[in-house]
């Protein structure tokens, strides 16, 4: 059992010490393509004028009673 973990640690030290630098393995890794950036903007489609209005409105809850609200329509 001693043997198999000094042979595990040895080959472990061995492969650290005499593996790549961090240099060559940077170096090993290729860049990323390059994106071309947007020639213009665009949009998928013109949102359509809406008409929408503030109110306020009165509402009746069974715990609180009546409260008054801010409520957005849109037609």
């Amino acid at each position: 059992m001693r043997a198999r973990l000094f042979l595990s640690a040895t080959i472990l030290a061995a492969s650290l010490v005499l593996g790549p630098t961090a240099e060559a393995r940077r170096d090993a890794t290729p860049e990323p393509p390059k994106v071309a950036e947007p020639v213009g903007t665009w949009t998928s489609g013109k949102q359509p004028e809406r008409d929408c209005s503030r109110a306020r409105r009165k509402f009746w809850l069974p715990e609180e009673g009546w409260i008054v609200r801010s409520v957005l329509s849109c037609r």
